[in-house]
């Protein structure tokens, strides 16, 4: 028997152990059907969001058409407050009194001056009267309008007494 002779320079190489390396895992590339079928999911619901929005929009468009439809035509100023219909009956009430005033300077009014006198008084009354009643801006700037002509006729009518008298 003989003895190995020891390892030596002609001895061929032990192939060295393999290491094992791990394989890169790659994720599968999505199906294009499960990507079309997320994007059509999406798009339901957005038209479903748009639906909603236009069905209240639709909505809010029927109120406000039925709110200029049967709104307030009493033309009222505020709550409370004058109408156009008592502000244009003071108006031709002052209209018919200047009238009566121009008739008065003419000489061809039959009244005498106690009438006109009376008359005065109560105008005067009904203009405390209303100037006393809360109302709005638009029908308390009327009103003084109305009493700053029916000052303006008061004075007339004096400077037309004082005309006449001797």
């Amino acid at each position: 028997m003989s003895i190995p002779p020891p390892d030596g320079p002609t001895e061929p190489l032990r192939p060295a152990p393999r290491q094992r390396v791990p394989e890169r895992t790659v994720p599968p590339a999505p199906e294009p059907s499960a990507v079309l079928a997320r994007v059509e999911a999406a798009l339901d619901s957005l038209r479903t969001g748009l639906m909603i929005v236009g069905v209240i929009a639709v909505a809010a468009l029927g109120v406000a058409i039925y709110g200029l439809v049967t709104g307030d035509d009493s033309g009222t100023t505020g709550a409370g407050g004058a109408s156009a219909e008592r502000v244009s009956e003071l108006d031709d009430r002052l209209d018919r009194i200047s009238r009566q005033v121009q008739d008065l300077r003419s000489g061809s009014g039959g009244d005498t001056d106690d009438d006109a006198q009376d008359r005065i008084e109560a105008l005067e009354e009904s203009v405390k009267t209303l100037a006393e009643r809360p109302t709005p801006g638009d029908a308390t700037q009327a009103v003084e309008e109305l009493s700053g002509r029916i000052d303006a006729v008061v004075r007339d009518v004096e400077a037309l007494k004082q005309g006449q008298t001797p």
